[in-house]
């Protein structure tokens, strides 16, 4: 005679409420740590880009005045057929020389920070439907323009600038005009830099080396300082 085995019967436990809650109140904790640990590596990737980006900058404009014997880029063209004159952006015509034309966004965005495209992300776009480069830096306007009234433009030996290494070359575009579409191709005294980098304006300078700067006494200088401050050391080299 045969016997059958008696059965068993598994029970799979379930999660309790507090159980859930307690994975709940763990991966919101978790999500705390890491979600401004992630902000953090990516506000300090995007600085650390706009820095390399402005060093490219740098090379070109220094590829322009080794072109120019020395001196820096004028910022006044002529017309040789009408002899007329016409006031000329650096950054934006070199942003036209070797950006516009081509279609890759990414090229476009090596004249331009990665958190300030982050602010205004249709800055690429519009440039094209407006006509304008695309870029979002700006240059020191003042580096062809003398300190004293009426600050006439002039073409600046290179070797003639007092302290090339506290002199604004470029950094982070003006955005003063408040337009969805684009930056400013100046800053300089009335034209602050924006500061997208946590209060702090990427600044490259006229030796080529790079600062974050937050120092506003110097970013924001409403009026022309006098000879000798570090105001105008900072904009105007001398």
């Amino acid at each position: 005679m045969f016997t059958s085995a008696p059965h068993t019967f598994s029970r799979t436990r379930a999660f309790t409420l507090t159980e859930l809650l307690t994975v709940i109140a763990i991966i919101g904790v978790l999500a705390a740590i890491i979600i401004p640990v992630v902000g953090k590596v990516r506000d300090s990737a995007r600085t650390s880009q706009c820095a390399s980006n402005l060093r490219g900058v740098f090379n070109l404009y220094m590829v322009d005045v080794q072109e120019n014997r020395g001196r820096t880029p004028p910022d006044i063209e002529i017309d040789p057929k009408t002899q007329a004159t016409k006031t000329i952006v650096w950054i934006d015509r070199i942003a036209a020389k070797y950006f516009v034309a081509a279609e890759s966004k990414g090229l476009s965005q090596a004249l331009g920070c990665p958190e300030q495209i982050s602010l205004k992300p249709n800055v690429i776009v519009n440039a094209a439907k407006s006509q304008r480069a695309p870029r979002t830096y700006s240059i020191n306007r003042s580096l062809n323009r003398e300190l004293a009234a009426p600050y006439t433009p002039t073409v600046r030996s290179l070797a003639s600038i007092f302290s090339p290494s506290r002199m604004v070359l470029a950094g982070d575009g003006n955005d003063s005009d408040n337009s969805t579409e684009y930056y400013t191709g100046v800053i300089g005294t009335g034209r602050p830099p924006q500061a997208p980098h946590k209060g702090k304006a990427n600044i490259v300078f006229l030796d080529g080396h790079m600062e974050a700067v937050g120092d506003q006494s110097l970013l924001n200088v409403p009026g022309t300082p006098k000879a000798g401050t570090p105001q105008s050391l900072f904009w105007f080299g001398e």
